[in-house]
């Protein structure tokens, strides 16, 4: 004889099967609560990131601008000398030439101008 499930027992059963499915929705809201926040903290660390990046930038762009300033005051300081030791000891114009060259290409060396990045005080090349 199968003895069968009193009132009693099927209402327990009932309650505890409800406790678990309740149990199981709160889960799941927590889960995607906790997604959402996930997503917020990446956005914002994204945001953040992008800033620290522009910011980077721009100082970048600040020192070498002012790199450049200083190498063409230096050039121009340098062209200067040369005018003066050219007007001094008369210089012929192949000796002229080529000191010119030489000053650009030390310039152009420094400034990567001519595509190329200049090697960093630390010794270290571009990548």
């Amino acid at each position: 004889m199968s003895k069968r499930p009193s009132d009693a027992d099927v209402q327990r059963i009932d309650a505890a099967f409800n406790r678990v499915l309740a149990a199981e929705a709160a889960g799941r809201e927590r889960v995607e609560a906790c997604r959402g926040e996930a997503e917020r903290l990446l956005a914002a660390a994204d945001e953040r990131a992008r800033r620290i990046v522009g910011r980077a930038d721009d100082r970048i762009l600040q020192v070498q601008r002012t790199a450049d300033l200083s190498l063409q005051r230096a050039l121009a300081e340098l062209l200067d000398a040369a005018s003066d030791v050219r007007a001094e000891e008369d210089i012929d114009g192949r000796s002229r030439d080529r000191l010119t060259a030489a000053v650009e290409a030390l310039v152009d060396e420094m400034t990567g101008v001519d595509g190329r990045v200049p090697p960093s005080p630390a010794g270290g090349g571009a990548t």
